[in-house]
């Protein structure tokens, strides 16, 4: 059997698929009316305009809180990362579900019995941090006992088409959302709630009374968002300028050391040649003394040789 009638809000917004015997389900029950052949509507004596239950008729048994202790990872996703903790708030001690640590693909699940033909809403909390991954998101898929058959309800990704926290809150650190998932069990006996991050890391508590967070600053998630993307832009900019300013001040240093450095490597060479220049000068004298020396040697030794020379000339012309 396939998943191949159109679910959508009061307000037309698609909100999934589900199996034509459990479209016809909660047409005869009144819980929704059909559109078209493909195609049912819900209708708001059981949902508000935020897609939350109207709890009138609802019963705290309908009311599936949530629990750390009763959720276990999820054998088939091999890259989870999840911890139960306890945390104190408020001087409260609280057992909470830290799944997706480092961004890893993380997956909890607990098995739910169930009464047919009943709305039950899943109830939580879920403190998260902003991640500016377009592929970020986060997740709570409710699958009832035949294969495929059930409701996904998307809580972060990049796009709009999120499901609406009926609590919204501002956090120090980041964001605090309680949720109230709706659903009608059908001809199920019972469901598995499965909880999945992917590309962020978030933390799942039980939720409480709205009076528990009425001291935080109400927010809206879309606002939030592009709150702390100018922020996470700014903080990169001025990052980006303050190591720009420091590598262009360390090169600046770099260029007045290798400078002084360098008139210091040229002074000690020029001392260094020094000794050796005036020794070249001092040699340079002497070989010129001694050349002239030489000269004026040779020119006395020719004077006499000339003046012997005449001497015998003169004689032997006497002679004759």
């Amino acid at each position: 059997m396939t998943k191949n009638v159109i679910v959508t809000d009061i307000n037309g917004n698609v909100t999934g698929a589900t199996y034509p015997k459990r479209a016809k389900g909660l047409i005869a029950s009144g819980r929704a009316v059909r559109v078209d052949e493909s195609t049912i509507r819900l209708v708001s004596s059981v949902y508000t305009d935020a897609f939350s239950f109207d709890k009138e008729d609802m019963t705290m048994a309908n009311i599936i809180e949530f629990k750390a202790r009763g959720f276990k990872l999820v054998e088939g996703c091999e890259s989870n990362r999840g911890t139960r903790l306890i945390v104190t708030e408020n001087d409260e001690n609280i057992e909470c579900f830290e799944i997706g640590a480092g961004g890893a693909a993380t997956e909890i699940a607990r098995k739910v019995a169930l009464e047919k033909d009943t709305d039950y809403a899943f109830r939580f909390a879920v403190r998260s941090r902003f991640v500016k991954g377009e592929n970020a998101q986060s997740l709570v898929s409710i699958n009832f006992d035949e294969e495929d058959d059930g409701y996904t309800y998307p809580l972060d990704r990049a796009d709009k088409n999120r499901f609406k926290p009926v609590i919204c809150k501002k956090t120090a650190d980041g964001l605090l959302r309680v949720f109230e998932l709706p659903f009608n069990s059908g001809d199920a006996t019972g469901c598995t709630i499965n909880i999945r991050v992917d590309g962020l890391m978030a933390w799942i508590y039980p939720a409480k009374g709205a009076d528990a967070y009425a001291e935080l600053e109400d927010v809206d998630y879309e606002q939030w968002r592009q709150e702390e993307l100018h922020r996470l832009e700014k903080f990169i900019s001025d990052i980006g300028g303050t190591i720009g300013d420091t590598i262009g001040g360390t090169i600046n240093g770099l260029g007045e050391i290798v400078g002084k450095a360098s008139d210091k490597i040229t002074k000690v060479v020029s001392d260094a040649m020094r000794p050796a220049d005036k020794k070249k000068e001092g040699e340079g004298a002497e070989a010129a003394e001694d050349a002239e020396a030489k000269a004026d040697e040779a020119g006395a030794e020719d004077k006499a040789d000339a003046k012997e020379a005449d001497e015998e000339f003169f004689s032997d012309e006497s002679e004759s």
